[in-house]
């Protein structure tokens, strides 16, 4: 059978397929491209404590049943002076032999057990910290670590500097753009970032018999800090 082809179908198929035209590339403008920190300061409205529980006995029940007394105990004279708001909460539980080498054989051997017991204590009335800290090594804290200070309104505190943080890289970009004989014409893209305020310890105190007067705390400022880098648009 013999086939044949309408000129018309040609063209069209000829057509379907020839590929698109280019687009045109958008212009380039150019850029400034800055960088600006911003930060606040804002005395922190909370606290963390650590503490812990130490025992140790020649054998692991005795180490382990002595921790949960303590234990026990430190948790209901904290629970007394502790605020609605406040919380208290087990970090960490740990049984483990303690070892020693005989100097000659370097045989190791078991001389005993220790129980580690570890709480969490978050604060809100940080004018009630000192007692906080004496009532728990007064009821069976081996060691408190802290204050870990905090910001319950941490986020509220981050973005206020990080919009100082742009206010900042604005004026320095509109400073540069008169400098250059430019203006801005427009933010082409900007990212953050925020420095969240680490915890820092500012005591570490073992159990000692009559703690007399009351620990003294002190709250502070700190700063939050947010940077950013910006790029602006610019032309005549």
């Amino acid at each position: 059978m013999r086939l044949y082809s309408h000129p018309l179908l040609i063209l069209l198929a000829a057509v379907l397929i020839a590929p698109a035209p280019a687009r045109a590339a958008e212009p380039a403008f150019p850029t400034i491209i800055v960088s600006a920190e911003g930060k606040v300061a804002a005395k922190p409205d909370m606290a963390t404590l650590q503490l812990e529980v130490e025992t140790q006995a020649p054998q692991p029940q005795t180490a382990s049943g002595e921790n949960a007394r303590v234990s026990d105990g430190l948790l209901q004279a904290m629970k007394k002076i502790l605020q609605p708001e406040d919380k208290i909460q087990t970090l960490s539980y740990r049984l483990m032999p303690l070892r020693a080498y005989k100097d000659q054989t370097k045989t190791e051997t078991i001389t005993g057990y220790q129980a580690v017991n570890r709480f969490k204590v978050e604060v809100r009335d940080l004018e009630r910290l000192g007692l906080v800290f004496d009532t728990a090594l007064k009821n069976g804290a081996s060691k408190v670590n802290g204050p870990f200070w905090g910001h319950s309104r941490l986020e509220e505190l981050q973005r206020q500097a990080a919009v100082k943080a742009l206010t900042k890289a604005q004026r320095l970009a509109a400073d540069l753009a008169r400098t250059a004989g430019v203006k801005i014409k427009g933010l082409q893209q900007v990212s953050t970032h925020l420095q969240l305020v680490p915890p820092r310890g500012a005591v570490e105190a073992f159990a000692a018999p009559q703690r007399e007067p009351s620990t003294p705390v002190v709250v502070g400022e700190e700063e939050i800090k947010a940077s950013v880098n910006a790029v602006f648009r610019v032309g005549p």
